[in-house]
């Protein structure tokens, strides 16, 4: 069956510059761009000259499942990132029972092999999370399995991260990092800062964050291995990254769009919605993830959607969860505050959010808008501004700051292996 997508914006594969016209999918193909705005036999989507981009391949996220299905799903989670223009999204291995044995690693694979995204794994670390022995990677064969990572916690001890470096290297698996030092993590509350202080909370410092950055970069850099460092969220965290990347340190980086968009006083008004890990930072923090985007310092934009129950997110700062969900907001929060405030084009912020993740992860076939590749796509239009209603959202959770918030963009369609999996109603 043959789909034709007429009426679209879309970036030129040649030479990136914006051009309008009818896309031809064929077998879950590109096939070719075409003048024609119809072809037989085949179904026609009108693009209502909306921007067709590669679908968004998200690196970070947690669908709970299995062992916390009561705050999301890997169906639910699914039906999220589709919602969000998300084809691919990359699950972390924080789940009950964590996947670092065989029995555990075969019913995630058996629940993740037919879901309406693609949807990746990533192994733990260590076992157990728990920082004190490396997980064996030969257990992450299959092709699913692109990376390990502890997830929320830092490791620690400096022998293990060395060797895991080393054996992912050699296996072919990427090595994400949670970057903070938990002797400095403190009351776990928000940042240090005035805020804090003015809650009257110890918070956790920007230290905590770019003394492991600082180490793990020492032990990539010494070892000649990659790393990925997750959800940066400060200045002095994007200085030192740049810094070694110009020394040819092999290490790439994400940032989430709450640390691009959103500052510690979010906390005042949106109270635990708005406690996250590493916190929200101050506006020159802000303004610097969004420079180490703009330059390129930090590769891809990845939202760390963490779902939680309501009564989860309490008033208690210290003691309430941390995280936020994301998946059907990413889009728009980058198109609101980095597309508008002419940080990033739109043909930027979707290299951010599908082209580079997709090199990355080594999804060759993916990420780009061109003859030949997956009809992984998604239809947006960036100047549709909307009022964000958790209530409506296809996640179990509504967990978030930008509830009731007005932003620019919005996902209307997305496709997958050429078949339409989500459509915006009306």
């Amino acid at each position: 069956m043959k789909t034709l997508i007429r009426n679209i914006g879309y970036y030129s594969p040649e030479n990136g510059e914006p051009l309008k016209g009818n896309i031809l999918i064929s077998e879950g193909k590109i096939e070719k761009f075409i003048d024609a705005t119809e072809v037989e036999g085949a179904k026609v989507i009108d693009g209502k000259f909306q921007w067709l981009l590669p679908g968004f391949i998200d690196m970070h996220v947690h669908f709970r499942e299995p062992g916390g299905e009561e705050k999301e799903t890997l169906e639910t989670g699914s039906r999220a990132a589709l919602a969000g223009g998300y084809t691919s999204v990359v699950c972390m291995p924080n789940t009950q029972p964590v996947p670092d044995h065989t029995d555990a690693i075969d019913d995630l694979l058996a629940r993740t092999e037919k879901l309406p995204c693609q949807v990746l794994l990533m192994g733990s670390i260590s076992k157990g999370l728990a920082g004190e022995e490396k997980t064996d990677f030969s257990l992450y064969k299959h092709p699913r399995f692109i990376g390990v990572t502890d997830d929320g916690r830092p490791v620690s001890n400096a022998a293990i991260l060395a060797e895991a470096l080393q054996d992912g290297l050699r296996e072919g698996l990427m090595v994400g990092l949670h970057c903070e030092d938990e002797s400095m993590m403190f009351d776990r509350s928000i940042n240090q800062g005035r805020i804090s202080r003015k809650l009257n909370l110890q918070g956790v410092p920007v230290m905590a964050e770019a003394i492991m950055i600082h180490r793990d970069l020492y032990l990539a850099e010494k070892l000649n291995c990659p790393l990925h460092i997750q959800h940066v969220s400060a200045a002095e965290s994007v200085r030192l990254i740049r810094e070694a990347k110009a020394r040819g340190v092999l290490v790439s980086c994400e940032a989430a769009p709450h640390h691009f968009s959103l500052t510690e006083e979010a906390v005042l008004t949106r109270g635990s919605m708005a406690k996250m890990s590493p916190p929200l930072r101050t506006q020159d923090d802000v303004k610097a993830v969004q420079k180490g985007l703009k330059d390129g310092t930090i590769d891809v934009i990845a939202t760390d959607h963490a779902p939680h129950l309501d009564s989860d997110k309490t008033d208690d700062l210290i003691h309430s969860a941390n995280g936020i969900i994301g998946l059907e907001t990413a889009f728009s929060v980058g198109n609101t505050y980095l597309v508008d405030q002419n940080i990033l084009s739109l043909k930027e912020l979707a290299y951010r959010m599908s082209s580079r993740p997709a090199k990355l992860l080594g999804l060759e076939s993916k990420g780009e808008v061109s003859p030949g590749m997956d009809a992984d796509l998604v239809l947006v239009d960036p100047n549709r501004r909307w009022i964000v209603d958790s209530q409506c959202f296809y996640s179990k959770a509504r967990n978030t700051p930008y509830h009731a918030m007005a932003l620019r963009g919005k996902v209307t369609m997305t496709m997958v292996n050429g078949e339409v999996r989500y459509q915006e109603e009306g």
